[in-house]
C-alpha cells in the first residue's frame, strides 16, 4: 500500500468510490435491523400443473434465491412438458383483486410480470401498477424492481398473444425496468424480419429494443444453444445515460446439452426479479442468475419429470437468505461495533490521551497477530477459486500487512520505544486461534469472513476517527497517533476493505445455509476478538503464549 493521504482532495475518483460504496454497505447494514429477513417479490404470471413454468416455476425460483414469494395468476392452463391443451384467462377485474389483496397488505420490493394473455389483462395490470407506483411514491416506499417478460412467442416461435393484445403489451414496455424477451419475442419488438440466427444479430437487436423504448433489455439466447451454439449466451443492454445511449454486455455461459428446458425463459426472468434488489447493478444480478440457472439446466436430465421436456431442477441449490451477507454482518455486529466506538482505548487516542506505553502495547501485540495474519492471507490466495481473487488476496498479504509493520517500527523509533518482538498475549493468542481454527476447516469463503473485520471495523473507525480530529481542529501531523489514524483512513485501505467485503457477498450468496451461518459465525466472533485487541492496551494481560 503506498504512503497513506490524509486530505479528501488526494483521493483518486477510483478511491472516492469505493468509499462511498462502503459507505452504503455500512447504510444498508444500519437498516438491517428493520429490514425484513427476506426480500417480497410478486409473481404475475399463469399457471403450471406440471410445475415447471409459470406461477409454479416462479415460486421455486424465488425461493431458491432467498425470497418470499407473492402470487396473482393472470391464467390457468392445462400444460404439461408435452404442450399446451387448453388456457382459461382470469376476468380482468378479478386479477385486479388479487392484486390488491397483494398490495394492500404487503409491501412489494419486485415483480416479475410473465403472461398475460389478452389486451384486457395487460391494461389491467399497467392500471394497477401505475397507481402502486404513485402510492408508493405518496408514503415514500422504494419503487419495486419490475421484470417483464413479454410472453409472445414460445420457443417454437408460435404466437402466444393476438395482435392486438401484443400492441398493449408493448405500450406497457416501458414502465419495466427490464424486459427480458427469448429469441423470436426480441425480433417481433425490433420489427426485425426473421429471428436473430446468431450473437451478434442478438446483440444488434437488443442494442435497438433497448434505444426504442428506453428500458434495459436481458435477451435470452437460449435458442441460439439449442440450434447448435457451442455456448449459451444472453445479451444484456442498458441505456447508459439520458442521451439515448446504450451498452451491451455478453452474459456468457456454457451450453449444457439437453432436451429439458421447459420453463427456463420463465425462471430467468423470475431470477432476475428476485436477486436484483439484491444486487448493486444490473450486470452482477444477469450474472448471478446466468450462473444459477446454468446449474439448475445441468441437473435438469436427473428430475425425470414428464416425457417430453422436463423443467430445470430448482433445487440444485439452495440460498440462504434474501439479505446481502454484508449488511447482515453489519447489523449483527452492531453491539460490537458500539462496544469500540465508546470504549476508553479509541476515545482517549483520539483526543491524543492515550497513554504512550498503553498504544506500544497494543502495536506490539499487533506486529504479533499481522504476522500470522499474512500467512492467512496468503493461505485465502490460494484457496481463492477466482484469479482476481487470488491477486487481492496475495497483494493484500504482502503489501498491505508490509506497510502497517513499517509504520509500527517507524512509530517505535520515534517514540524511544524499543521495535523488537515481545512475546503474545492471552488476548493476541486467543484470536490467532480463533482464525487458525476456521481455517482448518478447508472452506475458502469461511476464510475470507474470518478476516474481513480486520479490514471493516478498523476502516470503519478510521474514517470516524479522522471526521472527529478534523471537527475539533486537531493537527494530525503533530497527533501522537495521526499516523495510525491516517493509515487506516487513507481511501486505499478501504478500496482493499470494500474488495473484501464484496468477495464474502459473492461467496455468501453461492453458500448453502449452513455455510453462510458459519462465514457469519467466523465473522462476529473475531469482531470480538477485535475489541478485546484493542482493550488489552488499558487490561495489560498476561504475556508469555
Amino acid at each position: 500500500m503506498s504512503e497513506p493521504q490524509y486530505q479528501q482532495s488526494n483521493e483518486t475518483p477510483h478511491a472516492s468510490g469505493a468509499m462511498a460504496v462502503l459507505a452504503q454497505l455500512e447504510a444498508a447494514g444500519e437498516r438491517a435491523a428493520d429490514a425484513p429477513s427476506r426480500l417480497r417479490v410478486l409473481s404475475i404470471e399463469g399457471s403450471d400443473p406440471i410445475g415447471g413454468a409459470g406461477t409454479m416455476a416462479d415460486m421455486k425460483a424465488f425461493t431458491a434465491q432467498g425470497v418470499f414469494g407473492y402470487a396473482a395468476m393472470t391464467s390457468v392452463l392445462a400444460q404439461n412438458t408435452q404442450g399446451v391443451t387448453s388456457i382459461v384467462n382470469m376476468e380482468p377485474d378479478f386479477l385486479v383483486t388479487q392484486l390488491n389483496a397483494v398490495s394492500d397488505d404487503a409491501i412489494i420490493d419486485s415483480m416479475k410480470i410473465g403472461m398475460l394473455g389478452t389486451p384486457e389483462l395487460v391494461e389491467a395490470v399497467k392500471g394497477w401498477l401505475t397507481a402502486l407506483e404513485q402510492h408508493y411514491c405518496d408514503e415514500g416506499i422504494a419503487k419495486p424492481v419490475v421484470v417483464l417478460d413479454p410472453v409472445m412467442y414460445a420457443k417454437s416461435g408460435d404466437a402466444l398473444l393476438t395482435p392486438q393484445a401484443e400492441q398493449v403489451l408493448r405500450d406497457i414496455i416501458p414502465m419495466a425496468d427490464i424486459i427480458t424477451p427469448n429469441v423470436p419475442e426480441l425480433a417481433a419488438l425490433a420489427d426485425a424480419d426473421q429471428p436473430a440466427a446468431d450473437i451478434d444479430t442478438l446483440e444488434s437487436m437488443a442494442h435497438e429494443v433497448c434505444k426504442r423504448y428506453g428500458v434495459a433489455v436481458y435477451a435470452k439466447g437460449g435458442a441460439l444453444a439449442l440450434a447448435g451454439g457451442a455456448s449459451s449466451t444472453d445479451i444484456l443492454a442498458e441505456p447508459s445515460d439520458g442521451q439515448g445511449e446504450v451498452r451491451t454486455t455478453r452474459i456468457e455461459g456454457r451450453a449444457v446439452r439437453t432436451h429439458n428446458v421447459h420453463g427456463t425463459g420463465d425462471t430467468l426472468s423470475s431470477t432476475l426479479a428476485a436477486l436484483r434488489p439484491q444486487c448493486d447493478t444490473w450486470e452482477q444480478a444477469a450474472r448471478r442468475a446466468k450462473t444459477w440457472m446454468n446449474g439448475a439446466i445441468a441437473a435438469a436430465d436427473r428430475l425425470h419429470v414428464g416425457k417430453g421436456h422436463g423443467p430445470v431442477d430448482f433445487t440444485w441449490r439452495h440460498a440462504p437468505t434474501g439479505m446481502r451477507f454484508s449488511a447482515d454482518y453489519w447489523n449483527r455486529v452492531r453491539p460490537i461495533r458500539e462496544r469500540i466506538h465508546g470504549m476508553r482505548f479509541i476515545t482517549s487516542m483520539v483526543d491524543a490521551t492515550l497513554s504512550l506505553e498503553d498504544f506500544a502495547f497494543y502495536l506490539h501485540q499487533d506486529d504479533i497477530y499481522l504476522t500470522d495474519y499474512t500467512s492467512l492471507l496468503a493461505l485465502a490466495s490460494s484457496r481463492a477459486d477466482r484469479l482476481d481473487e487470488r491477486v487481492f488476496f496475495a497483494q493484500a498479504a504482502s503489501g498491505g500487512v508490509d506497510s502497517e509493520v513499517m509504520f509500527h517500527h517507524d512509530w517505535f523509533v520515534k517514540h524511544g520505544f524499543d521495535p523488537s518482538p515481545v512475546s503474545r498475549s492471552e488476548v493476541t493468542a486467543a484470536y490467532i486461534g480463533h482464525e487458525h481454527r476456521v481455517a482448518d476447516s478447508g472452506s475458502y469463503a469461511r476464510l475470507a469472513a474470518v478476516v474481513m473485520p480486520c479490514f471493516w471495523l478498523y476502516a470503519a473507525m478510521g474514517k470516524e476517527m479522522r471526521e472527529q480530529v478534523r471537527n475539533k481542529h486537531i493537527d494530525v501531523d503533530t497527533h501522537p497517533f495521526g499516523e495510525w489514524i491516517r493509515m487506516y483512513s487513507d481511501p486505499e485501505f478501504t478500496e482493499s476493505t470494500l474488495r473484501e467485503v464484496q468477495i464474502c457477498d459473492r461467496l455468501a450468496a453461492e453458500a448453502s445455509i449452513d455455510e453462510y451461518e458459519h462465514m457469519m459465525h467466523a465473522a462476529l466472533v473475531s469482531s470480538e476478538h477485535e475489541f478485546r485487541f484493542f482493550e488489552q492496551g488499558l487490561t495489560r494481560p498476561a504475556l508469555g503464549f
